[in-house]
């Protein structure tokens, strides 16, 4: 009862008629206290603060969550993250020590209809339904997975499920129906100016075992009146066809669509040397970000063929090819550029491509970091406190199984305060970054032109923030980076910049490390050496940590188990990676 809402059929018409009267999108809690002047106390107009929150997790309303024993609905994940504590699938309780400003839930929205129906007292004895529920636990998921998650999203053209097969009214209305619950539940978690809940749900794509996957974040109560699966509309110009026509600004719905886990999209659903008009514009609309680190990997950088590579695009790879994990000597050239294609920084670069024959960047991402978790534990991303992922809980060798996984990362926004409205207009102009998990302290801002930057207290800020854009008219960029230590002392400071010269695409790492090493709190001032005013381009951030143990170490650590699992005991460098600054030349 607790998960799912059993009402009967025959009343789905009657509740959902009774809710639009009442306004089905909710209107959240009451307005708080502190809001009643319109904004926050420690609101400024200008003045950025940094908050901190995760925009991609999973409750028992997912079917692979669910499928592994996860109960916890969507106000659970919001409790969780704002400090309240939660029992894991198997049976462990666990709580952030330091609760988050902002959250989205983002369950997948192709099992809707299917979770809500198995869970009403007439299908109790359904075959079908009663097995899915009689597997979903820690140890049975693998089966739930197996049987119910992957017939129905990794075909060419992916199948309703048997339960909805001949179900169709009573199938669109319990989707409808889980839909309206979920925003329920984030419209009563909003607190504006304490903890921001976003209302989203997640595309999941999965064609032939390649993610296309986007999490739909909406900027208000006013949203899509469906959520939009990949059964029904499993392509990407369905998608984008589908989000347009239901997310109308004249009803004042807005939305972002992030992408996540490109380094598993086999370098497809970005193509925009080909996409239409329509598409390109709707990409522009909706597609302001890339989630670049979550649990499944990180979708930075992947280096060309053959290439040695220990620091740049080494991180937590998780190298897949059709969604499987695979050895990088498994790989022939072919499929490994084919697989880059869709790694952040390759993306960064297909965009200054195409901008010279489109007049406009069609792939401008800023970077955002996320958990992609599945036991409604939004932020829980501790190297030392994370059990593993939700497949693997329990055992100690189902979650060394994963051991390529990660516990996810952190999105961090520039705002102005703590509501819906400013923090999702941040995610928009990209004023944002992703971390592997700690709270790094970073900002970066240009300011193009002859006027010299300062990082003396007072002085002046840049004109163009992370994630802006500037053009030749302005002048050479010179950068302002202010760098801050989480828990554990920053190690190494790099500078990547991307650019389109002479015909081909060019990348560059700078290390600007101060001689002296990296203490505490710092700002460094940086020119790029080798301006080309002719030459689109880019530039980000990128902050490491020094070296920690990482969960798998702390893990075979607490079992006694390192010599069996070598590759298990080993460091990480934690990170954070800003969003890029771009350079558009005159034409």
């Amino acid at each position: 009862l607790k998960v799912f809402d059993m009402r009967l059929p025959g009343l789905f018409p009657v509740l959902l008629l009774l809710l639009a009267v009442a306004g089905c999108n909710g209107t959240g809690g009451e307005v708080s206290p502190a809001m009643q002047a319109g904004h926050c106390p420690d609101y400024r107009a200008g003045v950025k603060n940094l908050y901190w929150g995760d925009l991609h997790v999973h409750t028992a309303y997912s079917l692979d969550a669910y499928g592994y024993g996860t109960v916890a609905t969507p106000a659970d994940a919001y409790r969780f993250a704002k400090g309240a504590p939660l029992k894991l699938p198997d049976g462990r309780s666990m709580q952030l020590a330091r609760p988050l400003d902002f959250t989205a839930v983002t369950d997948h929205a192709e099992w809707f209809d299917l979770l809500y129906i198995c869970a009403h007292p007439l299908f109790d004895k359904d075959e079908y339904c009663t097995l899915m529920r009689e597997k979903s636990n820690p140890l049975d998921g693998g089966e739930v997975f197996a049987n119910y998650v992957i017939p129905t999203i990794t075909l060419a053209r992916p199948q309703i499920t048997p339960i909805c097969a001949n179900r169709t009214q009573v199938c669109d209305e319990a989707a409808a129906r889980q839909w309206q619950r979920i925003q329920e539940q984030a419209h009563a978690a909003y607190a504006p100016c304490e903890f921001t809940s976003f209302v989203g749900f997640e595309w999941s794509a999965t064609p032939a075992y390649s993610h296309n996957h986007r999490n739909v974040i909406f900027a208000s109560e006013n949203v899509t009146d469906k959520a939009i699966d990949a059964i029904r509309y499993p392509g990407l110009d369905e998608f984008w066809a589908q989000l347009d026509a239901r997310c109308r600004p004249e009803a004042s719905c807005d939305a972002i669509a992030i992408p996540h886990n490109s380094n598993m999209g086999d370098g497809f659903s970005f193509d925009v040397e080909t996409d239409g008009q329509q598409a390109l514009e709707l990409r522009a609309r909706f597609e302001r970000l890339v989630e670049i680190h979550q649990e499944k990997g990180n979708s930075e950088c992947l280096a060309p063929f053959g290439a040695e590579d220990e620091n740049d695009c080494a991180f937590e790879l998780y190298l897949t090819r059709r969604s499987r994990p695979r050895a990088a000597g498994d790989f022939n050239r072919e499929d490994w550029e084919q697989m880059r294609k869709t790694y952040a920084r390759s993306l960064l670069l297909r965009g200054l491509e195409a901008s010279g024959e489109h007049q406009r960047n069609p792939l401008q991402l800023g970077f955002i970091g996320s958990t992609d978790n599945h036991t409604a534990t939004p932020g829980h991303v501790e190297e030392d406190q994370w059990p593993g992922s939700a497949f693997g809980l329990g055992d100690f060798e189902r979650a060394l199984s994963r051991i390529d996984w990660n516990p996810g990362g952190l999105v961090a926004v520039w705002a102005e305060e703590n509501t819906r409205a400013s923090l999702f207009a941040a995610l928009q102009r990209r004023e944002v970054y992703a971390t592997s998990g700690p709270r790094i302290g970073l900002r970066v801002a240009a300011e193009p032109g002859a006027r010299e930057l300062s990082c003396a207290a007072g002085a002046a800020a840049p004109s163009v923030p992370m994630g802006g854009e500037f053009s030749a008219a302005q002048g050479r960029p010179v950068l302002r980076i202010i760098a801050e230590p989480d828990l554990v002392p920053l190690g190494r400071i790099d500078v990547i910049k991307g650019e389109w010269r002479d015909g081909e695409a060019r990348e560059t790492v700078f290390d600007i490390t101060p001689a002296e090493g990296v203490h505490g709190k710092t700002c460094l001032i940086w020119s790029d050496p080798d301006f080309d005013a002719d030459a689109p381009a880019f530039w980000y951030v990128r902050v490491e940590q020094q070296a920690t143990p990482r969960w798998t170490a702390v893990l075979c650590k607490a079992e006694n188990r390192c010599e069996d699992y070598p590759a298990a005991a080993r460091t990480v460098r934690e990170r954070a990676w800003s969003s890029p600054i771009w350079y558009r030349p005159v034409r």
